[in-house]
């Protein structure tokens, strides 16, 4: 049975495409353009159609090389190319308005070559005959599982060759055809879909929303065609073929819901956005699927006649980039009701007012001055729509104001004929809009017809004021449960304060056992000297095991919350005076606000964007920067205060954006934060019970908390999972060894997990400052490694009987060890050592080897295989060992010959391995017409010309190339052999590749 991932995935997704109004686009005898992959016959014929002029070859031509020219950089990520794809002006390349206007294919295996480096898509997706997105697939249960595709678009994301094809792709999607598992750490199953942002991608999430209808109807003949031009036509009568072709697997699912020519479409103008902030530099964003549906949900509501709704997103999942994607959105659906639109950002703090138009202007946007009462009376009274045109570039202007701006003067002069509808987007909507507030009721009153949209991750939910009963009802809903399983979000881990510090702290307050502190008290006593002392020194000294020791990781940054303005002050006073830590104090009065806090977010190096830099270790707040702040390194937080309702949410998500490979933000709670979690909480799930309970009636979320009791609770059930091996780990981990040595390799990756999961535990309760003296830590550790060897082991013996797979990695030692031990061998003969030390003696010198695509290499690479597999089968007594032995010894007599005849060629040339390898290319293809001294001429020769060419400089590959072609074919010439143009770029091509790259 054929059982892969064409029969599984790959064709039966390609003809779902079909199904959905794509036609197969077969590369037989097609024309396609070697710059850009562009399907030029597909290309003419809908830009004909689309612009409906008939557009001359030429100016065809000419087109194509423009978007060659746009997309060859690796400046701006696609960006220029991408303003050009949704140009409306001059010619258009597609046709946004009218979906059916619009030409989309799907071709299989479309190679992408630059200087010889080359990738073939699963499936390429294009749009008018230009290539824009591709799928990559994997068949279930794949080793490495969707990862090894995301390792895959990484590794092509960072090489050169393949800028130009990138900067042209906006949708790319990667499955292996099953459904998510939340319970992964690290994504293993399901289908993701991301945009081409240089060396950097994010892998995101789509389940749907909304029914999609397809028509599961699929000819024979298209079958039939598709199976054949893919030379595969074997696999149709196949039950899993047959299985998979249904329009509900999940890979299938998936591309309804991101590929439908609809969907496709609306991502292409709506759903991508070029950010050029100063602290990220330029990064290109694709929408989030939450974000798409509440969009979606908007225009619904707007379309029933709604004025007021609330978007309940949970925080970080990205409020304000949704206020943007709404902007270009909303300003469409009003401009095909001849309605002109002006957007409003409405904050309620100056720190998150600046913030917000950062957001807005590196998006692009335009971002209107107001800076008093007076600016905005006049701004909300005229028809005027500030916008702006520059470099061909339409800017959308937001208006960012206070609701302190608001008032009676400030409202809209509905007398004035002009038809605006004003959009306000009012930032963290559960505050500063009580239903009697001043605020309240001018911010409403401005504008009876405008159209007010509230945003928040925590709405209020009191018992006498709801944020619903101002703003109506929910547009749509996004809450942390879905956010933590989709990777937008982290859980958080509560910690409790040591016991010692908490009876010192107990002492100085004078509390008897159980007896609660005031808040009052609790503020008066710390503002006292001694009391700031100790917690700053348990803050520094716990601050630096969690970076250092635990996650060794120095980017890593932390937040003090305090009781009180002066206690915050006291608090960096003693960080100034006492530690290495160095702090930032950000209060509504102190200087320089915006600047620490751009610092303390840090920024990312121009050469790693991997790595963070800041000033500070910490910041102190007392009541600014719990709200909208956002810093990814920001990973730990020390409550000192007691905060309630939506605002502790607020507070607490502080720590919970996504950062590096962390699976947690942290608070460490110094006022015992529990029950008032608990009880706001309860009240969140009783509003979302529609949302989130299943067909059983189970409520369908789990806690955001991951507290001491729910670590405790995993350690119980890890010793339980682990209860049969625990005895021999703790006591005799040789007796361990055999215990897992009958166990395949599913099971041992188990085995591997719970290990992992229990050391985690031990790191976990020692930061919460838990008594883990009885945990048996070192044996665990141990026991682990025992455990990765013999999975190892497994893997290793598996890609040794594969012929397809490269083993340069594999230990053979560890192999030979695990053969012969169940041998009969007579140990006067010989000896495990015997076979190891002739197998390191090979290992070294094909390690030494410099040219491992000599073909003679290759052939001694494949009789190591051969002899290995044989010890594995054959092993089993003294004179099959020994016959082995005196074969490797011959195949390391061979290498040993092979590698000391690669160095003297080489000294030929002072030691250069380059025209070593490239002298011994030349015979293998030139050897009719050339011998050895000819060959050292030619080489000669070339290595002049290239170091005349560099003089010290650094040239281009391509400058390079040019500069070469000349030099190759006339040292060639001058033996009397005449090369062609591709002759002459091959050896150009050995040449750079080998010396220069």
């Amino acid at each position: 049975m054929i059982h892969n991932e064409d029969s599984r995935v790959k064709i039966p997704g390609l003809l779902h495409f079909l199904r959905l109004g794509y036609t197969y686009q077969s590369k037989k005898d097609a024309n396609i353009d070697p710059n850009n992959n562009i399907f030029i016959d597909v290309f003419r014929e809908s830009l004909n159609r689309i612009n409906n002029i008939k557009i001359s070859d030429k100016r065809i031509e000419l087109l194509i090389n423009e978007l060659s020219d746009l997309t060859n950089n690796k400046k701006d990520k696609g960006k220029a190319f991408y303003n050009r794809l949704l140009m409306t002006a001059g010619i258009k390349l597609i046709d946004v308005n009218n979906v059916a206007n619009n030409d989309f294919r799907v071709v299989a295996e479309l190679k992408y070559e630059k200087d010889r480096a080359t990738f073939r898509p699963d499936i390429t997706i294009l749009v008018n005959g230009i290539p824009l997105g591709f799928i990559e697939v994997k068949k279930p249960n794949n080793r490495e599982g969707i990862q090894a595709e995301f390792q895959r678009a990484l590794d092509r994301a960072n090489k050169g060759e393949f800028v130009q094809y990138l900067n042209q792709m906006q949708v790319l999607g990667f499955s292996n055809n099953q459904e998510y598992d939340d319970s992964e750490r690290v994504k293993m199953s399901g289908s993701f879909y991301t945009t081409p942002n240089g060396t950097s991608l994010t892998f995101n999430h789509f389940r749907e929303e909304k029914k999609i209808g397809v028509n599961e109807y699929l000819s024979d003949e298209i079958i039939n065609f598709v199976l054949a031009d893919n030379n595969i036509s074997k696999i149709k009568e196949t039950s899993e073929f047959i299985a998979n072709l249904n329009p509900d697997t999940p890979g299938n699912r998936f591309i309804t819901s991101v590929f439908s020519t609809e969907r496709l479409l609306w991502i292409l103008r709506y759903g991508l956005v070029y950010v050029d902030s100063v602290r990220d530099g330029l990064n290109k964003h694709i929408i989030r699927y939450p974000q798409f549906f509440a969009l979606d949900a908007i225009l619904e509501k707007l379309k029933d006649g709604m004025q007021r709704g609330i978007v309940w997103h949970t925080q970080g999942s990205g409020k304000t980039a949704l206020a943007y994607f709404a902007s270009n959105i909303l300003r469409d659906y009003y401009a095909r009701k001849n309605i002109i639109t002006k957007f409003y950002f409405v904050v309620d703090r100056l720190d998150l007012l600046i913030q917000a138009s950062g957001e807005f202007s590196s998006r692009g946007m335009s971002i209107a001055s107001i800076n008093s009462k007076e600016d905005f009376v006049n701004n909300i009274k005229s028809p005027v729509i500030v916008s702006s045109v520059g470099n061909n570039e339409y800017k959308e202007t937001m208006n960012v104001v206070n609701i302190q701006k608001f008032s009676q003067e400030a409202a809209v002069d509905s007398s004035i004929d002009k038809k605006i509808q004003r959009i306000y987007f009012l930032d963290e909507v559960h505050r500063g809009y009580k239903p009697k507030g001043t605020f309240l009721s001018n911010l409403l009153g401005v504008d009876t017809n405008g159209i007010f949209i509230g945003l928040t991750g925590t709405p209020i939910l009191k018992k006498e004021f709801k944020s619903t009963d101002i703003f109506s009802g929910y547009i749509h809903k996004y809450y942390y449960n879905k956010s933590i399983a989709d990777g937008y979000t982290l859980k958080i881990k509560k910690e409790n304060i040591s016991t010692k510090l908490r009876n010192e702290v107990r002492g100085m307050f004078k509390l008897e056992e159980n007896q609660k502190i005031s808040s009052k008290h609790w503020e008066l006593v710390g503002k006292q000297s001694p009391f700031v002392n100790k917690i700053c020194g348990y803050i520094e000294e716990d601050f630096e095991v969690f970076s250092k020791e635990i996650y060794r990781d120095n980017s890593l940054g932390f937040m003090i919350v305090t009781s009180s303005s002066e206690q915050a002050r006291m608090i960096q006073e003693w960080f100034k005076g006492y530690s290495n830590l160095k702090t930032a104090l950000v209060l509504y009065d102190e200087e320089y606000n915006k600047d620490k806090q751009e610092d303390f977010r840090g920024k990312r190096q121009a050469e790693n964007s991997s790595i963070i830099t800041s000033n500070y270790y910490g910041v102190i707040v007392y009541n600014m920067l719990l709200t909208g702040f956002d810093a990814p390194r920001l990973k730990r937080l020390y409550l000192l205060r007691r905060i309630k309702e939506h605002s502790l949410l607020q507070t607490l998500a502080r720590v919970n954006r996504p950062y590096k490979k962390m699976r947690y933000g942290y608070i460490v709670d110094f006022v015992d934060i529990t029950e008032e979690y608990e009880e706001t909480n309860k009240r969140y799930l009783e509003e979302l019970r529609d949302d989130i309970i299943d067909e059983d009636g189970a409520a369908d979320v789990n806690d955001m908390f991951v507290d001491v009791v729910e670590v405790k609770k995993q350690i119980k059930s890890l010793q339980n999972k682990l209860f049969i091996y625990m005895g021999n780990i703790e006591s005799n981990l040789e007796d361990f060894r055999l215990q897992i040595e009958t166990l395949e390799e599913e099971q041992l990756s188990e085995i591997r997990a719970y290990l992992n999961s229990y050391k985690e535990c031990y790191n976990e309760l020692r930061m919460a400052k838990e008594d883990v003296s009885t945990m048996p830590i070192e044996s665990v550790g141990a026991a682990y490694r025992e455990v990765s060897n013999r999975l190892q082991f497994k893997r290793d013996e598996e890609r040794l009987l594969n012929d397809d797979n490269e083993f340069d990695d594999i230990d053979f030692s560890n192999l030979i060890v695990e053969f012969l031990k169940n041998g009969e061998v007579d140990l006067d003969f010989t000896t495990e050592n015997d076979v190891l030390e002739i197998v390191a003696n090979i290992e070294n010198e094909f390690y030494a080897n410099t040219d491992k695509i000599d073909l003679t290499y290759i052939q001694r690479k494949q009789e190591f295989r051969d002899i290995m597999i044989k010890i594995k089968r054959d092993g089993n007594n003294t004179e099959k060992i020994i016959n082995f032995i005196k074969a490797l010894h011959i195949l390391h007599n061979q290498l040993r010959s092979l590698n000391i005849s690669n160095k003297a060629l080489a000294s030929t040339y002072r030691g250069d391995e380059t025209c070593m390898r490239l002298h011994k290319r030349l015979l293998e293809v030139y050897g009719e017409h050339i011998d050895n001294p000819i060959a050292y001429e030619i080489i000669t020769e070339i290595i002049l010309a290239i170091d005349d060419l560099l003089g010290g400089i650094n040239p281009s590959m391509e400058i390079m190339t040019q500069e070469l072609m000349r030099p190759v074919r006339d040292s060639f010439r001058n033996k009397g052999i005449n090369l062609g143009k591709s002759q002459v770029l091959d050896i150009i091509k050995l040449i750079t590749d080998d010396k220069y790259n």
